[in-house]
């Protein structure tokens, strides 16, 4: 086996008349090239004598080159075969032509569409607008949200819980002392954190009676009835019954008075009018007549199963009118929405009033406490 590249056999035997060049670069640079020969020999250089051994002539013959296969991914062939099988051709041929000719159907039917759509109708959403996800996080929102309001909602009941106690507590202390103003401000407190926690029960309805009352007799009108009278007639005399109405309104209007008094109903020309009630208490002067005249009261039920009898209540100034078909008449209207039963005689009393033969304290608490058990309060 020494001598294998000697021996080539004749099938692997290449032709010797092929030449085989060769080319080296010596160290000095000089380039040195020839034929290789059958066997191997020193090739020195012309110039600086440096001897270079070549290598004989190839016997054997050079190697055929192999052209590589582009090998495609066994998913990606498989694919292809999938595509371009016949049962996958005839359906795509099929499919091309329901299209062809669905094409004209859906033209004639886009321009008799065209005409029917509104151009200001918004197009079909394209993706659903309730999804898995969408439905989750939502639901997750409203827990969230929920327990949050809860929380909000006991922490406000609390604090109303105890502002009600303090303000109460407070109040009682200033109506105790005769301190009108300041039991006001505690009880409209009171009243406040009342609306908050939903309160209907009877100690609730009395604390709201209570700061009923204490707000109309702190914010009661700033003359007496009968001096609204006289300044009504001396206004009306020099400027006229408008300039009066005017003046009126600001001085007097969303003023309480607390009455005294049997309210008659007023007969309405019409069915459809509100129901009005007058009191008989006019305001007699010499030249002028006032009158006071309640609409539709908030108690309107009691004053129909006590008809003829006192009331004492009281009602907010609305407004001044003067009669059409009588000059020497006016007509103090009040409002029946806001206007309340008085209950409590302690706050009649701090009214300034003083019992005698003619306000006699048994019949004004008998009518007082009449007045409480058909409001629901405690006598």
């Amino acid at each position: 086996m020494a001598d294998w590249l000697k021996i080539p056999s004749k099938n692997k035997r290449r032709e010797e008349d092929i030449p085989e060049p060769y080319e080296i670069v010596c160290v000095c640079g000089v380039s040195l090239s020839g034929y290789r020969r059958k066997g191997p020999y020193r090739h020195a250089c012309q110039q600086c004598n440096e001897a270079y051994f070549i290598l004989p002539r190839n016997t054997y013959p050079a190697p055929k080159a192999r052209k590589k296969k582009k090998q495609l991914p066994k998913q990606q062939q498989l694919s292809d075969f999938i595509l371009n099988s016949a049962f996958v051709t005839r359906l795509r041929e099929k499919r091309k032509a329901k299209q062809e000719a669905r094409k004209p159907a859906e033209a004639n039917s886009a321009t008799e569409t065209r005409a029917e759509v509104s151009p200001f109708e918004l197009p079909a959403p394209r993706t659903r607008l309730i999804t898995p996800f969408r439905g989750i996080l939502a639901g997750i929102i409203l827990i969230v949200g929920l327990t949050g309001y809860g929380i909000l909602n006991s922490r406000k009941m609390e604090q109303a819980s105890d502002a009600l106690k303090a303000a109460t507590q407070t109040g009682n202390q200033m109506l105790e002392q005769e301190d009108l103003i300041a039991a006001n401000d505690a009880y409209q407190e009171a009243f406040q954190a009342l609306t908050v926690l939903g309160r209907t029960d009877p100690a609730a309805n009395e604390i709201r009676q209570t700061s009923r009352e204490l707000l109309a007799m702190n914010t009661q009108a700033v003359s007496p009835l009968f001096e609204i009278a006289e300044e009504a007639v001396v206004q009306i005399k020099q400027s006229g019954v408008d300039s009066w109405k005017t003046l009126f309104e600001v001085r007097y209007a969303d003023t309480w008075i607390i009455f005294e008094a049997t309210l008659l109903p007023v007969e309405s020309q019409e069915e459809t009018e509100q129901s009005r009630y007058r009191l008989n208490l006019p305001v007699l002067l010499d030249e002028y007549t006032l009158y006071l005249e309640l609409t539709e009261p908030a108690f309107e039920e009691y004053l129909k199963s006590h008809q003829g009898q006192p009331v004492i209540f009281a009602a907010q100034i609305v407004d001044f009118q003067q009669d059409a078909s009588r000059p020497d008449t006016g007509i103090i209207e009040l409002n029946g929405e806001t206007a309340l039963l008085w209950s409590h005689l302690k706050l009649y009393k701090l009214l300034g009033i003083e019992f005698d033969e003619f306000q006699n304290r048994e019949q004004i608490e008998k009518l007082l406490n009449q007045q409480s058990r058909f409001l629901g309060l405690t006598e």
